[in-house]
């Protein structure tokens, strides 16, 4: 089995139960330089985090079929688990492995190259570069925390399919409390959203250790 990692990473890693975003009196959307640049890093995965992070992502396809993923990421490497927290898969440094038995054994799918590994990284800068109709707004409320709401649309490196996407940022930390994608590949649009939160201590599992 082939994995396409430029596909597993270009909509949301890979990507939830979500708060209710209250707009009244946020300030009104800006488009300046600085603000295009932190939506442009958080699209390339440069956010700062200083900790793991949990994420519960909720995939809502066409017709309205649902499917939610746990996550667990040190920013370098990634354990994807199903609903119910049983390790299905992970990405460690540029090895791909799958589990059968909830995480007690590791079987390893394909190794990326360095030339791979390169391409896909050049292939979400330029994704970010390319991106367009960013707007941001600040001072925004998300389930009691003050935030700031970026958006942006874009196109999938590698396939050519059309993203419009949507951050909630902590304004002083740049934590990325939640996440949003909706795409239409072939008329049948997928909407991904993902909340996350610091998981201080914790960290993906290394199968050679």
């Amino acid at each position: 089995m082939r994995i396409d990692i430029g596909k597993v990473h270009g909509i949301l890693h890979p990507l939830a139960a979500v708060a209710m975003l209250v707009a009244l009196g946020a300030a009104p959307a800006l488009a300046e330089p600085e603000c295009a640049e932190e939506v442009r890093a958080l699209m390339r995965g440069l956010a700062p985090s200083e900790t793991a992070v949990k994420s519960r992502s909720t995939t809502t396809m066409a017709g309205g079929h649902t499917m939610v993923n746990l996550g667990l990421s040190d920013g370098k490497n990634h354990l994807s688990m199903d609903e119910d927290g049983s390790p299905v898969s992970l990405f460690r440094e540029d090895k791909f492995y799958t589990t059968a038995d909830k995480g007690e054994t590791w079987t390893l799918v394909q190794t990326y190259s360095p030339e791979v590994m390169a391409q896909t990284r050049d292939g979400l800068a330029s994704q970010a570069e390319k991106a367009t109709n960013i707007t941001c707004s600040y001072g925004v409320e998300l389930d009691g925390r003050t935030v700031n709401h970026f958006t942006v649309d874009y196109t999938i490196y590698n396939t050519g399919t059309p993203v419009h996407g949507e951050y909630w940022v902590d304004p002083e930390t740049g934590f990325t409390w939640k996440a949003r994608t909706v795409s239409d590949p072939g008329g049948n649009e997928i909407v991904i959203e993902q909340v996350s939160e610091p998981a201080p201590g914790e960290s993906p599992p290394d199968p050679d250790n």
